[in-house]
């Protein structure tokens, strides 16, 4: 991201090209793929600041530097996040117990769902999954948030770089030990491909047999049990539609702090 920023300051232009397709590895588990997405959300932050005042200096046009910091930076990375949390893990639920607060349609019903729209709307295939994705996104923004605060000022866990463990791959110390494993025969180098391929399998036959070792993530299950109580707060209340919001996200906020979801691969 970095070299694509000042690339573009640089007055690069980029093609993107939509018919190329290229295969990604998936993080092992929920745990790998929440510290992903703290890097991947605290990273931005820490650039921003960085690239601030060359963004600003830059020759290029008002309209590419509004694009950049607002849409590229701002947008994306600090004001979804912090909308998100705020408003569904936070004020929405707190309202369930001040009977006097009413928020507006426009900010609890509108936004979020044009926002949705423009998100998947590269992607129209993942149109019926639009409900989980929405749900697993706000659980998500608890992550992201955090993220976000701590790029943005610099805080401790930003300097952190954990390598995403991903599901499937052979460790290097398996792979290492295989290559260096001595010789037994005259004319025989490291081992083929087809050697290796059999480590791999053997390890991914260990890997399936481990059992899962559930973590707890503490400010999830808060704002599960948040969540929940403001539900049945809504329920008593006969606020049908903040009911089945609240209870469908508590849940999923549940699911996360009681690492149910994914699957464990070691």
């Amino acid at each position: 991201m970095d070299i694509a920023v000042r690339a573009h300051l640089h007055g690069w232009k980029f093609i993107f090209l939509n018919d190329v397709e290229c295969q990604c590895e998936l993080p092992e588990s929920y745990e790998a793929y929440r510290k992903q997405q703290h890097r991947w959300h605290s990273g931005p932050m820490q650039l921003f600041r960085l690239c601030l005042p060359a963004i600003i200096k830059s020759k290029i046009s008002i309209g590419k530097k509004f694009n950049l910091i607002f849409l590229f930076f701002l947008l994306r990375k600090l004001i979804l996040p912090f909308y998100s949390f705020t408003l569904f893990c936070i004020i929405l639920p707190m309202t369930m117990f001040i009977p006097e607060a009413e928020l507006p349609a426009w900010v609890v019903c509108y936004i979020p769902a044009t926002m949705s729209f423009l998100n998947i709307l590269p992607a129209p295939k993942a149109f019926p999954f639009i409900v989980p994705y929405l749900l697993f996104e706000n659980t998500m923004s608890v992550t992201k948030f955090n993220a976000m605060i701590s790029g943005l000022f610099q805080l401790g866990s930003a300097y952190e770089w954990v390598v995403t463990k991903k599901s499937g791959r052979s460790s290097e110390g398996d792979l290492t030990s295989l290559v260096e494993k001595p010789k037994h025969q005259r004319g025989v180098s490291v081992p083929d491909l087809v050697e290796m391929k059999e480590v791999i399998r053997q390890q991914e036959q260990r890997a399936s047999k481990k059992k899962k070792h559930n973590r707890i993530y503490t400010k999830e299950l808060a704002l599960a049990f948040l969540l929940l109580t403001a539900a049945a707060r809504s329920l008593l209340s006969a606020q049908g539609i903040h009911f089945y919001f609240l209870l469908f996200q508590g849940v999923s906020f549940l699911l996360v702090g009681l690492d149910l979801i994914g699957e464990q691969v070691e």
